[in-house]
């Protein structure tokens, strides 16, 4: 239990990443951009340095709520992991969902979004302030009595099982596809095709889209990106722009409402005297992609 599945994972990471580098290699599929890559690389680097000072108060209230106000003490045992993985995966759509929903909690996931690519990379491109908002969703689990650290490995389970469904070289899987997130799933939900945007949150059970109403099956393929390109490498940049965007907006609101709007509506909400809703623009899947200067 004192070892984190996410960290034991790297190699086999990099393993996959370097597969589809020899896929592109033999194939010449253009899989990967190199600054693009790098940019996904470099966003998981800030995303685990600035986790290692955040987690640290998070896991401390995850504690005290589970010390504090848990109505159940469960023990460890494999009925209770099983449960628990089913649970924190409920959990993660909820806040996965929220995430998409909420202008506020969209600024700490955006950068898992901005790629105009699909590749293995993408999945290790994380945002740095996400665990901020996401926390939360997960106390719950806490009041009913499962302990930290059987809550910390299960959740770090849900997110290795998330690295494989990033790749457009794994085509649907027949019967799997009605139960588990998957790869054709999962390159629905980085779609910005208007049909594709804030469908399929999933962690490792797409059930919950099916039952919940977000869920959107595979049809064209999909566009890869954000409605408003991040436009730059930066991976300090790429973590605060659409908090920039959003303090620009706070301060052109004319009252406090239309600021309190604009935190908690979805994104691209504005006051109608700010232009009013900026819908999502249809796809031109033959434009080029951004290529922003170094």
């Amino acid at each position: 239990m004192d070892l984190n599945p996410v960290i034991l994972s790297i190699p086999i990471y990099f393993l996959l990443i370097g597969i589809e580098l020899l896929v592109q290699a033999f194939s010449r599929d253009p899989i990967y951009r190199l600054n693009d890559a790098v940019t996904n690389i470099s966003c998981g680097i800030t995303q685990q340095v600035s986790g290692a000072f955040l987690k640290v108060g998070l896991v401390a209230v995850y504690e005290l709520t589970y010390q504090h106000l848990s109505l159940l003490q469960i023990e460890p045992s494999w009925w209770s992991y099983v449960l628990l993985f089913v649970l924190v995966d409920f959990c993660y759509y909820w806040a996965h969902r929220m995430s998409h929903e909420v202008s506020l909690f969209w600024g700490g996931h955006v950068v898992h979004h901005q790629s105009e690519d699909y590749n293995f990379s993408v999945a290790l491109r994380q945002g740095s302030f996400q665990v901020i908002w996401t926390t939360a969703f997960y106390l719950p689990l806490a009041v009913l009595g499962f302990d930290t650290l059987s809550y910390i490995f299960i959740s770090a389970l849900v997110t290795v099982y998330q690295f494989w469904i990033h790749t457009e070289k794994i085509g649907k899987l027949g019967p799997l596809e009605w139960v588990l997130n998957t790869p054709s799933h999962h390159r629905v939900h980085h779609g910005r095709n208007p049909k594709y945007i804030d469908k399929n949150h999933a962690g490792v059970f797409i059930i919950w889209d099916r039952l919940f109403g977000t869920f959107q099956e595979e049809e064209e393929r999909p566009t890869y990106g954000v409605t408003v390109p991040v436009n730059s490498w930066n991976p300090l940049w790429v973590n605060v722009q659409h908090y920039a965007g959003m303090w620009q907006q706070l301060r052109q609101c004319r009252s406090w409402a239309d600021r309190w709007h604009t935190l908690i509506n979805k994104p691209g909400w504005r006051p109608d005297y700010l232009g009013g809703y900026m819908a999502p623009p249809e796809v031109d899947q033959h434009s080029p992609k951004i290529q922003p200067r170094p």
